[in-house]
């Protein structure tokens, strides 16, 4: 059994309502005949219900057709993914879910914590073709609670799922047909929540809602956006265990956003907490940062071979391509997935969530955010204007390519701040960001041209004790090195545009 990602609605009906001739809605020509299954599951989850809270579903489900183990995981699109294992032993939860769910427990025992038996009465809607569009099911469900207390509900609701990605373009017309017919947006986005009573408590990271002003703590600005970054670190680190596309690269920038945030505003926290934040934000980073490195230089380096004419790759230059950086994405992958496993990190999570929930550490976080955060962003605004002047004083060669790197690393952590700000701060804070954002992504062009320089010098030496021709490789050595000198090119012409006063007024006040 493999995995599904789920698009679905959910409506709150009473036992006398009728659904409507859904073969009315646009796009739909058919519906089946109603099949009626006989669902029972048992719902997992800690003491304190932190997967509920945090808004995942661990379940052992008998009946229907995809009977077994089921963990859903929120999905960046507002939907779920479904993760699914065989039936197996009732008592024994499959070690890849306990894996996947690890950093929610963090150590904590999963137990049961409700029953729900389920009559479903499904139906699919098809179009003109006869492919499957939506499944309608009308479910029945009784729901009991295991453990201290014992709370017995029953309720009636319908559920929509697109089949596929015609069925996910008409679920807003399907789902129009149902309200409009009498059923109710569900309260409840999954079972166990409305078994549960629906309050579980709040969820591990909670970002604050609603718009905040100059007047707003200091601390509790820059805390909202960690808070954020946090909460998308924590949705990740499921998906890096999968190895889904994207995923090493989307928690280690949630993880280089946190780091570099506490580092601008270091004045905001305590300095110890913050000192160990840094430290365990690193050894993540550089944990994570193997796998990703090698994922883009692969991609890299077969762009650059692919673009050659035939006659100009001499030997099996793609072949040691792959096997050189496959190798050590696998290799770094392993090593990453052993530390997201280890004591260490699970407790830097722990640390971590504390740090976070903490916004008035100090009497500076404590003032109004228009009085401090500006000044600031403006020190990492220096920061960056200093570092591209090193770099154009800098010595031709290593030393200014160094000092480019540098500068991309500034541009960098004033972007963050940027964003960190720009709650309060609006469109002013995100000009400046986006402006941050293309320095940074220009000298990171030419950062990839550097190492990419120097991976390809690294298989030419390893082609010829291999006995094979360097040659193809000196090609592509020749087009990083014309790369990189144009990128510098480019980023000097635009630079004075992008160093302009009037971007910065509102660091001043």
């Amino acid at each position: 059994m493999g995995s599904t990602h789920e698009v679905e609605r959910k409506f709150d009906v009473d036992s006398t309502f009728a659904l409507p001739a859904l073969t009315r809605v646009r796009g739909v020509s058919s519906a089946s005949g109603v099949e009626e299954r006989h669902l029972d599951a048992v719902y997992y989850d800690t003491d304190d219900l932190r997967l509920a809270r945090n808004h995942l579903v661990l379940r052992r489900r008998q009946g229907g057709g995809d009977q077994g183990w089921h963990l859903k995981l929120p999905a960046a699109d507002g939907e779920r993914d479904e993760i699914q294992r065989a039936l197996g032993d009732p008592h024994v939860i499959p070690e890849d879910l306990l894996d996947l769910v690890a950093v929610r427990t963090r150590g904590h025992e999963l137990r049961p914590v409700a029953h729900l038996s389920t009559v479903r009465r499904a139906q699919r809607l098809s179009d003109a073709t006869g492919a499957d569009l939506i499944e309608v099911a009308d479910d029945l469900v009784k729901a009991q609670t295991m453990g201290d207390r014992t709370v017995v509900s029953t309720w009636r609701e319908i559920e929509l799922e697109a089949v596929d990605e015609a069925g996910t373009r008409i679920l807003p017309a399907t789902a129009k047909a149902l309200r409009e017919a009498g059923a109710r947006p569900s309260r409840a986005p999954a079972k166990l929540l409305r078994a549960l009573g629906d309050d579980v408590g709040p969820a591990e990271v909670e970002i604050p809602a609603g718009p905040l002003t100059g007047a707003a703590c200091a601390g509790a600005v820059i805390h909202g956006y960690l808070a954020e970054q946090t909460a998308q670190l924590l949705e990740e680190d499921p998906r890096v265990r999968l190895d889904t596309p994207e995923a090493v690269h989307d928690m280690r920038v949630a993880a280089r956003r946190l780091r570099s945030t506490v580092q601008t505003f270091r004045p905001l926290f305590d300095p110890a907490r913050a000192a160990e934040i840094q430290t365990g934000l690193r050894a993540l980073g550089e944990a994570l940062g193997v796998p990703r490195d090698a994922e883009v230089q692969l991609a890299r380096h077969l762009r650059a071979v692919d673009a050659q004419p035939t006659e100009a790759v001499l030997g099996p230059v793609r072949a040691r391509v792959e096997q050189t950086f496959l190798g050590e994405r696998l290799r770094g992958a392993q090593s990453a997935l052993a530390y997201l496993r280890g004591e260490q990190y699970l407790t830097f999570i722990e640390t971590l969530l504390a740090f976070v929930a903490d916004t008035g550490q100090t009497a500076l976080a404590r003032r109004p955010a228009s009085q401090v955060l500006p000044k600031l962003a403006r020190k990492a605004d220096r920061r960056l204007t200093r570092r591209v002047a090193r770099a154009e004083h800098a010595a031709a060669g290593r030393p200014r390519d160094v000092a480019h790197h540098d500068a991309r690393k500034a541009a960098k952590r004033l972007r963050y701040a940027c964003e960190a700000v720009t709650p309060v701060f609006g469109p002013d804070a995100a000009r400046l960001g986006r402006g941050a954002k293309t320095v940074q992504d220009m000298l990171g062009e030419h950062q990839d041209c550097v190492v990419a320089r120097e991976r390809m010098r690294t298989l030419a030496i390893a082609a010829n004790l291999a006995g094979e021709s360097s040659y193809t490789y000196g090609l592509l050595t020749g087009a990083e090195n014309a790369r990189a000198e144009r990128t510098i090119d480019e980023f000097t012409a635009r630079w004075p545009k992008l160093a302009r006063r009037r971007y910065r007024r509102w660091l001043h006040g």
